[in-house]
């Protein structure tokens, strides 16, 4: 069975990059002794040393101290939206910041995730309280919460159409591709939209999924994005 899922790219993909060559030292030829024979002496082999394989280069780290991203999770899927703010407040020992607020009717939650910049791999993850201290937390609690923002179709028949046009990010106008695909949902038959936008590397800018019948089951947009223009930059820990 195919499975088709939105999930949101909320962390920016930093692959460790690199340039790897195998080194080979020259090869070296031994004269031959003189033979004490009319036939000339074959000449040794001289091995060809093997052409280096380079691996490509991954793209750089574009993460910035202040950048901010804030999207917002809504359909039948859950009980209620749930808004989602991200944003990198500061590099630490090596590490990036990232604090992510989750926000719903019933209540509001802050975590602060240091993460690897060459993997993206969560280190560490603390509570905020309202003062901005932290007490570290299980990192399952994180996943619990990051399970809240995507959801996943049942099947996937294939796509059905592909459209390019706007997207509107904020008071910014995006170009966009939306793509579309044929799902269900249990029984029922749905369609998947993804918007994406190569101003918006790394992540989608919306995403829904809405039966046949009009019901809204999943949607995600992108409602604001950009850069503090006084970041904080100092993180309280302990």
């Amino acid at each position: 069975m195919k499975r088709a899922a939105i999930v949101l790219a909320l962390g920016l993909v930093t692959p460790a990059c690199g340039l790897f060559s195998a080194a080979h030292p020259a090869a070296t030829v031994t004269p031959s002794p003189v033979l004490p024979v009319s036939a000339p002496a074959a000449p040794s082999p001289v091995e060809e040393a093997p052409v280096a394989q380079v691996e490509p280069v991954a793209p750089a780290d574009t993460r910035r101290v202040g950048d901010f991203y804030v999207h917002r999770f809504s359909g039948s899927y859950a009980k209620s939206p749930l808004t989602l703010t991200e944003e990198v407040v500061a590099q630490e020992d090596g590490l990036w910041v990232v604090d992510y607020t989750f926000e719903q009717p019933s209540g509001t939650k802050k975590l602060r995730v240091r993460l690897d910049p060459k993997t993206d791999a969560v280190v560490r993850v603390s509570k905020l309280d309202a003062s901005g201290n932290e007490s570290k937390v299980a990192r399952s609690l994180y996943e619990r919460l990051m399970e809240r923002t995507s959801f996943t179709a049942d099947e996937n028949d294939g796509m059905v159409g592909s459209e390019r046009g706007t997207c509107l990010v904020g008071p910014s106008e995006l170009d966009c591709e939306t793509k579309s695909y044929k799902v269900w949902v249990g029984d029922k038959q749905a369609t998947l939209s993804v918007s994406h936008s190569d101003s918006v590397p790394g992540r989608d800018v919306a995403g829904d999924i809405k039966s046949d019948d009009g019901t809204l089951i999943y949607r995600s947009e992108l409602l604001e994005m950009g850069n503090a223009e006084s970041p904080r930059r100092g993180v309280a820990s302990r």
